[in-house]
């Protein structure tokens, strides 16, 4: 058996890639825990909002420009009937259930 053995240097990667996301995972909760207790001890009410961010369906949408790069991008021509469309109290209801459930998730993950 070699010492370049190629199954040797694919586990390796993968010690090395799962160590990678469990330390930002814990990085990230950490600091979410140094917020809401730094919130706690100021006499702030703690949000009852995502630590990472909103949902696609929540994200405005820029109208002009698609593609996630600069050389990627086209132009794109925004109706506003395609914005009226949507009514408030539908995303309204959606946002407020979203709160529901992560409040209800973090009741039951620090039990």
């Amino acid at each position: 058996m070699n010492e370049n053995d190629p199954y040797t240097v694919v586990k390796w990667i993968f010690i090395v890639l799962a160590a990678a996301f469990i330390g930002q995972f814990g990085k990230t909760f950490a600091q979410f825990l140094m917020r809401r207790t730094r919130a706690r001890a100021a006499g702030q009410k703690v949000p009852a909002e995502k630590p990472v961010s909103a949902s696609l369906e929540q994200r405005p949408v820029l109208p002009g420009k698609t593609g996630e790069g600069m050389d990627l991008q086209t132009p794109v021509q925004v109706s506003s009937d395609a914005v009226s469309d949507i009514p408030d109290e539908k995303n309204q209801k959606k946002a407020a259930k979203a709160r529901k459930k992560e409040i209800k998730l973090l009741k039951k993950m620090f039990k």
